[in-house]
């Protein structure tokens, strides 16, 4: 495909002016949006942090109630105890549920604030987790999440070791039960921004706090990614900033994960790159007719001094050196090459006009030899010597018969 001298200058133009300008906009573009990651995944790895620092102080502060209040409930009578369970702190906006158990795992206390229980719901908890973990390892225990099957609020079991401080021996263990509901109101209560929430998913990828309480309530599963930026995986929105923190109760797991609206934690970046696509845009514009305009102001005297030549290859009568007088004003290379060739149709036209009339004189000279040669010819035939001879005589007798001499004589041969 053709291609004039004007498209390859003004392509060549552009993409002189836009190359550095579009890599200084990729560059800029990428480290803005490279920083803008890396400060919005660090963000969410404090907020993870500081909200898991907050639950841990919660349950730590749970844990060591529970374990101050088994050294007050030793030598009370059952009635007692239930007295001293039923006035703690946390009971019953946190603590809704206790269970003294003896050395042998037997109930001897049990305190809801949902049901009334009676001797008869006492029960025998040697093979259970709850009593066979402190009274063995005389360490507290924490139980998995369950979730109530008529409210779906989740819980979990606490239990600490009553320890005889005589023998240092393990007397029985003191257990409660803990709603996290406590855990929802601390979780509403950190300070986030537009686009980001904050939520508590356990060993079993159940969502177990949240925001909103609807997720936690309707048994939600979530599956938590690496640390990053996701264009799908995100629990409250697809495209997300994600990053967590694990916490780690006796043997149960939990991740505090902290999530934001990639769009809205990247939005300077994505305002950067927007801004450097416009930049590039105007860019090209720019460049395009500036790359247009230079390129016609240098192909402009090429395409003159081109149609100068053309006219002169043909009819170099036509040539007309006015038609340079622009071009050999300038005080380039090209009003140079303008006035060069000025000059050098000036003496081709002059030289065509005086070989067309040299040409004009040579054919009226070779007609006049040509009839010269045709005279010749004839008067060299016989008919012409004897026309001539017979013109000579008629001139003689003429002559003769003016002056009155000439005698008539009738001519005795005829022409031939």
């Amino acid at each position: 495909m053709h291609r004039s001298i004007r498209t390859r200058l003004t392509l060549a133009f552009i993409f002189v002016s836009l190359i550095p300008l579009l890599l200084v906009g990729v560059v800029l573009a990428l480290q803005s949006l490279n920083v803008q990651s890396q400060q919005a995944l660090r963000f969410q790895r404090e907020v993870s942090l500081r909200v898991s620092t907050q639950i841990e102080a919660f349950i730590n502060r749970l844990e060591l109630q529970l374990l101050t209040a088994t050294k007050s409930l030793r030598g009370l009578d059952p009635q007692a105890q239930r007295d001293f369970l039923a006035n703690l702190p946390s009971y019953p906006r946190v603590f809704q549920a206790f269970s003294i158990i003896d050395a042998n795992g037997m109930e001897q206390v049990k305190l809801s604030r949902l049901n009334i229980t009676t001797q008869a719901d006492l029960q025998n908890v040697y093979a259970t987790p709850e009593f066979s973990v402190p009274k063995n390892s005389n360490k507290p225990y924490y139980s998995p999440v369950r979730f109530d099957t008529v409210t779906g609020e989740p819980s979990m079991n606490i239990a600490v070791p009553l320890l005889n401080p005589r023998t240092g021996q393990v007397d029985g263990v003191l257990s409660a039960n803990i709603r996290f509901k406590e855990i929802w109101d601390l979780i509403a209560n950190v300070q986030l921004t537009d686009g980001e929430s904050v939520y508590v998913v356990d060993a079993q990828n159940k969502v177990v706090a949240h925001l909103n309480p609807s997720v936690v309530l309707r048994n939600t599963l979530f599956t938590i990614p690496k640390d990053g930026i996701f264009t799908e995986g995100g629990l409250d929105t697809p495209a997300v900033v994600i990053a967590s923190n694990q916490l780690q109760f006796g043997s149960q797991e939990f991740n505090v994960v902290a999530e934001k609206n990639v769009y809205i934690a990247l939005a300077l970046a994505i305002q950067t790159v927007v801004i450097t696509i416009a930049l590039l845009v105007v860019a090209i514009l720019l460049a395009s007719a500036q790359g247009f305009y230079v390129a016609r102001q240098l192909t402009r005297p090429i395409q003159a001094l081109a149609g100068a030549a053309r006219v002169l290859s043909v009819n170099a009568e036509q040539y007309d050196p006015t038609r340079l007088a622009d071009i050999v004003e300038r005080t380039d290379e090209l009003g140079q090459l303008a006035r060069v060739f000025q000059k050098m149709g000036s003496e081709v036209k002059n030289r065509e006009e005086s070989l067309k009339q040299q040409v004009k004189e040579l054919e009226i000279r070779i007609d006049e030899a040509k009839r010269q040669r045709e005279v010749e010819a004839i008067v060299e035939t016989d008919l012409f010597r004897e026309l001539q001879a017979k013109a000579t005589e008629m001139r003689r007798r003429y002559k003769l018969l003016r002056e009155g001499t000439a005698e008539f004589k009738v001519p005795t041969d005829t022409p031939k």
